[in-house]
């Protein structure tokens, strides 16, 4: 017996429905009212990575970590992500990421590396402000919540 011929094939269909509820029939994926809608969405989410993708950055991090039994102490590396805020290269991120780490390194999206300062942060709420040198950095604007 050929194992293809076990499995069943199964299919997405998406049905078109008029305002009035009656149902049109089967719609090939990629169109109707329910597409247009996914593409706007794609089209939003694409939007915002272009915007905001260069100003987002990976953190590395060394911390010193306490000796496993048997061993004497060692260095543990770890990593998070953060957004660039301002120009001139301050850079949000969580606090736990930061949290006691004796060296910390930032990689921007186009691959440049900065050694990177914790200029503050508030393990209450979680959130650590980092300090990269340089200027004219691509960064994020942040909302304004009253604005909503």
């Amino acid at each position: 017996m050929n194992v293809a011929e076990e499995i069943p094939d199964h299919r997405l269909e998406f049905l078109d429905f008029s305002p009035s509820g009656e149902g049109g029939g089967p719609v090939p994926p990629g169109t109707g009212e329910g597409a247009e809608l996914l593409d706007a969405y794609s089209q939003a989410v694409t939007s915002a990575v272009a915007t905001v993708g260069p100003a987002v950055v990976h953190i590395r991090v060394k911390k010193k970590a306490r000796p496993r039994r048997g061993t004497g102490p060692h260095e543990a590396e770890g990593s998070g992500s953060g957004v660039i805020i301002a120009p001139d290269g301050y850079i949000v991120t969580n606090s736990h990421v930061v949290e006691g780490a004796g060296a910390v390194e930032v990689d921007l999206a186009d691959g440049t590396s900065y050694t990177a300062e914790v200029a503050g942060q508030d393990p209450g709420t979680d959130l650590a402000v980092l300090r990269i040198p340089g200027s004219g950095l691509p960064d994020c604007r942040l909302g304004d919540s009253d604005r909503l």
